[in-house]
């Protein structure tokens, strides 16, 4: 029998990606749950992609942020927008 092994959790780049789908998904998942009308859903959807693009490509990449790369910041505001990708999903399910 093959042992389980965790070594995957060492690598802080994955962790960092499976943290940005998750904080992407949630935040519509969390609207989803309060919302009977997609007006609501798509507000924070938009909220949300203008805060992402915001901390990525202006916080991220500046001198007084975290001094990233442009290539790191669309990585990582990528796994946002695939994050939200699965919160419309969702939202899809819940509200048709």
């Amino acid at each position: 029998m093959k042992k389980l092994s965790f070594d995957w959790m060492s690598n802080p780049q994955y962790l960092a990606q499976v943290s940005h789908v998750l904080g992407g998904a949630l935040l519509l998942a969390i609207a989803v749950i309060f919302s009977v009308t997609w007006t609501p859903v798509l507000i924070t959807l938009g909220c949300g992609v203008a805060a992402a693009t915001f901390k990525e490509f202006v916080f991220d990449v500046s001198s007084w942020g975290e001094g990233d790369s442009w290539s790191d910041s669309f990585m990582d505001w990528a796994f946002y927008m695939v994050g939200s990708f699965l919160g419309m999903g969702l939202a899809f399910l819940h509200l048709r």
